[in-house]
C-alpha cells in the first residue's frame, strides 16, 4: 500500500502491459471525465466489433490515503495539492457551466441527490448484520479431497 509504482514495477506505464499478451491497449487521462467517456465508448465498440479483450488504462491520481492507517510517507503533501488542481469533478463542472449545459441550480440538485444516495447506502450498511464468526473462513480456501 505504501510502495510507489516506480519501486514495485519494472514498467511503470501500465498501458505497456497489455500488448505483450496480444491485448489492444489505450491510455487516457483519467482526470478528464469527457476523455474517459470517449475512450470507454471506443473500447466498448472495439470489444463488440472484435470479440476480443481491450485494456483501457485511465491514469488518475488518488488524493487521499489508502486507509486511516496509511501515513502517506511515500509522497509529499505539495504533490497532492498540485494534483488537486486537476480534480476531475470541479473541472467537469466548470466546463459544463461555461458551455451553459448546466447551471448552479442543476449542480445543487445533483449534489443533494448524491448526498441522499450515499446516506441511504451508509444507513443500509450500518443496519446490516455482522457475518457470523463461524462463516469468516467460508470460501477462503477449499479442503482437498
Amino acid at each position: 500500500m505504501g510502495t510507489a509504482i516506480r519501486y514495485s514495477h519494472s514498467v511503470t506505464e501500465i498501458e505497456k502491459k497489455g500488448p505483450p499478451y496480444g491485448i489492444e491497449t489505450f491510455a487516457v487521462d483519467g482526470m478528464n471525465v469527457l476523455e474517459v467517456e470517449k475512450a470507454a465508448k471506443a473500447a466498448v465498440e472495439k470489444i463488440h466489433a472484435t470479440g476480443k479483450p481491450y485494456f483501457l488504462v485511465c491514469n488518475t491520481y488518488r488524493f487521499r490515503a489508502h486507509s486511516m492507517f496509511d501515513a502517506e510517507l511515500y509522497r509529499d503533501k505539495s504533490e497532492v495539492e498540485e494534483w488537486k488542481k486537476r480534480d476531475p469533478i470541479p473541472a467537469l463542472q466548470k466546463d459544463l457551466l461555461s458551455r451553459k449545459l448546466i447551471d448552479e441550480v442543476d449542480i445543487k440538485e445533483l449534489e443533494q441527490r448524491i448526498e441522499t444516495e450515499v446516506q441511504k447506502a451508509v444507513d443500509f450498511a450500518e443496519a446490516g448484520s455482522w457475518e457470523p464468526v463461524e462463516q469468516l473462513t467460508k470460501f477462503v480456501y477449499s479442503e482437498l479431497k
